[in-house]
């Protein structure tokens, strides 16, 4: 099998209901979602597709696709190294989709499966007020959720720690807490002013009180030794990661001990046919690998494929949080993705089984959201 032809295309998909993220400036509304679409056509003619957000589309058609062209896209350990070089892996995914297509078999019954679902958190993304989250924590509870994860974007400890007290006080024993502060740089924007330790430090023995499964990115990704620090003198668990790029990146953040929990996304930070290199190693050293969410059920299913091969990633990010967030308009974006993934009765998200990454993708409503890259 040989990669006959790497299509690179850009979408602008308008949101049903804009929002300010919690982790922009206030006032900053978004109005739509724009992605990047990969598309690997082969001589057996099997289709890889893989999804990533809005990046640097020349560098695909210029470095990458050039290289791959007349490849085997079985040979994802030696592909990876060009794909290292532009800083872009969504080639990858789709790579792994063909693996999985050419087999028959959806990417975890070749990896060789320990299980075959996930425990979802539902992972909002707005300011709301603690009584607005806590009366939303209730409504995912009914439908099925164990875990929600709650954006702290106040200014001050006292409404950090009322919110998350509002949703404990909700939910009661029945349901996972985690906490985002989005203080890294480069996913926020830069807007707020970064913790120092001991506003770290304040704030993560206050959620310690309140059985908060891990706080994340509560301080700058690049001040290492700070985040070591903060890991080694709290016991809730520290989590980041979403933003570091590259295997070396991980392997230094677990020899420093930084971050009980790594938070590794397969479209920007390594790709995903690698995560099993970064899997042993945070097993080795008794770290957990939560993923971020990926973009799109695309990511979301190829972090499921990964997941339910490994003995510690025990989570999957739901991202929810209606109107502006839903399962049909995050997953599916504007129908390019086929079907929507949803958790069972149980709080768990089971692995696509059709095969590779197990999602298809939507040609046509690609060309209703085309936009110029």
């Amino acid at each position: 099998m040989k990669i006959t032809n790497i299509t690179v295309r850009r979408v602008d998909v308008p949101h049903t209901h804009p929002y300010n993220s919690a982790w922009a400036p206030p006032g900053r509304v978004e109005y739509s979602r724009r992605a990047t679409i990969v598309k690997v056509d082969t001589d057996a003619g099997l289709v890889g597709w893989g999804i990533t957000d809005a990046v640097d589309e020349a560098a695909l058609r210029t470095q990458i696709a050039p290289a791959l062209l007349g490849q085997d896209p079985r040979a994802v350990h030696r592909h990876i190294e060009v794909l290292r070089r532009s800083g872009s892996f969504v080639i990858d995914m789709a790579l792994c989709d063909l693996i999985g297509k050419a087999a028959g078999q959806p990417l975890h019954r070749l990896w060789g499966f320990r299980g075959t679902r996930i425990r979802a958190y539902a992972s909002t993304i707005v300011r709301k007020t603690p009584q607005e989250r806590a009366d939303d924590a209730l409504r995912y509870l009914d439908q099925g959720f164990t875990a929600i994860k709650l954006r702290t974007a106040n200014p001050t400890l006292a409404e950090d720690v009322a919110l998350v007290a509002a949703v404990r006080g909700a939910v009661g024993n029945r349901m996972d807490i985690m906490v985002d502060a989005n203080l890294a740089p480069g996913v926020n924007g830069d807007y707020r002013d970064p913790w120092d330790h001991a506003r770290a430090l304040a704030t993560a023995r206050e959620l310690e009180q309140l059985d908060v499964v891990w706080l994340e990115e509560p301080l700058p990704r690049h001040d290492i030794a700070a985040i070591a620090r903060l890991t080694a003198e709290t016991d809730i668990a520290i989590a980041g990661g979403e933003g570091d790029v590259g295997m070396d990146t991980f392997m230094t953040l677990l020899r420093a001990d930084a971050y009980d929990i790594l938070q590794a996304d397969c479209i920007h930070s390594e790709g995903i046919s690698q995560f099993f290199k970064l899997a042993a190693a945070a097993e080795y050293k008794g770290r957990i690998l939560a993923p971020h969410h990926g973009a799109t059920g695309v990511g979301i299913a190829a972090h499921m494929q990964f997941s339910v091969c490994v003995p510690n990633a025990p989570w999957v990010e739901f991202i929810l949080d209606p109107p502006y967030r839903t399962v049909e308009h995050y997953q599916q974006l504007g129908g390019i993705v086929d079907e929507p993934q949803w958790i069972d009765a149980d709080g768990c998200l089971p692995a696509p089984t059709r095969p590779g990454l197990g999602i298809g993708v939507n040609e046509d409503a690609i060309a209703q959201y085309e936009v110029g890259s």
